[in-house]
């Protein structure tokens, strides 16, 4: 909950209006715990941020850019949650340097607990095979970054958002009713799946609240290892059409994926031969969520299809 005074640790949300970021802020004040919840955003003034002032978030202005910025608002911070956008630019250089800004900051300010969403070392753990998805490698260079600083770092990585169904990858409604699910992958493919802007907070409030969990560890947040096949047979029996899978060839999918195509493939080529973790166990991120978190079929359920 939002704490009426300040008894409360002051949590500092780097990207407090975006998928993550509010994420955490609306799971930290379903809490029981208090909190000082700070929600960091470029633009106070656009609806989503008065919409957090309306809950007692204190709502601030700053660019991830500017060192000075970070330095004022992580001023006091007890915990900081950062995430940041590597698609606003696509450069594994600059997503780099973004981050260790943050977490040069966040150490310079004394922050007691470092929360970042990181994701896998794709190049290095396929043996250089996929060398194409810097998206993941370079939230995995910041992570060894920040655990090499130092600074007591919690890496909470964000499964694959369910929500990319209601957007890029939403299935196809054909002429007869029909829905085909189209991607360049075997329809075996197990994806670890998360509905990002529900549940994933539940593993950032878990890195904070949980005597398991903490500085130095790792939460995968996922709440749904499913495969591709099975995927398309409960959006079916959910929503009552009938839906089928489709195996793009590659080149087609880079045709139709435009720029960033070729890291689009890797990273889908990846999940197929290694998994979305790279292997990891789910099972002991969940043990400790402090509110249910939302299966493929729930979260079919729980959206709008045009079915």
């Amino acid at each position: 909950m939002v704490a009426s005074s300040s008894n409360g640790p002051v949590v500092v949300v780097i990207g407090a209006t975006g998928a993550q970021g509010g994420s955490v802020i609306s799971h930290l004040i379903q809490s029981d715990k208090d909190y000082q919840l700070v929600g960091v955003t470029r633009d106070t003034s656009k609806p989503a941020s008065k919409a957090l002032a309306d809950q007692g978030v204190k709502v601030v202005s700053a660019d991830t850019d500017s060192r000075s910025d970070l330095d004022r608002v992580f001023e006091g911070a007890n915990i900081v949650f950062a995430v940041t956008n590597f698609w606003a630019h696509m450069s594994f250089d600059k997503e780099v340097k973004d981050g260790k800004r943050i977490v040069d900051a966040a150490k310079a300010a004394g922050v007691s607990h470092f929360i970042w969403s990181g994701l896998e070392p794709v190049k290095e753990l396929s043996g250089g095979k996929y060398k194409h998805v810097e998206h993941f490698d370079s939230k995995a260079a910041v992570t060894a970054y920040a655990r090499e600083s130092g600074l007591p770092t919690t890496n909470v990585e964000a499964g694959c958002y369910m929500q990319n169904w209601l957007g890029m990858l939403a299935p196809r409604k054909q002429a007869d009713g029909s829905f085909v699910f189209a991607m360049p992958i075997s329809p075996s493919t197990k994806l670890a799946l998360v509905d990002t802007n529900g549940d994933y907070g539940a593993y950032v409030r878990e890195a904070i609240e949980s005597k398991s969990f903490g500085p130095g560890s790792e939460i995968l947040a996922s709440s749904d290892e499913i495969s591709l096949d099975d995927m398309v047979k409960q959006f079916s029996e959910v929503t009552g059409a009938k839906a089928s899978y489709y195996q793009m060839p590659h080149d087609d999918f880079l045709a139709a994926a435009g720029p960033a195509g070729a890291e689009m493939l890797d990273m889908l080529l990846w999940f197929e031969e290694f998994g979305y973790f790279g292997g990891k166990d789910l099972a002991p991120s969940q043990r400790d969520l402090a509110v249910p978190v939302k299966t493929w079929r729930e979260f079919v359920a729980a959206n709008k299809w045009d079915v």
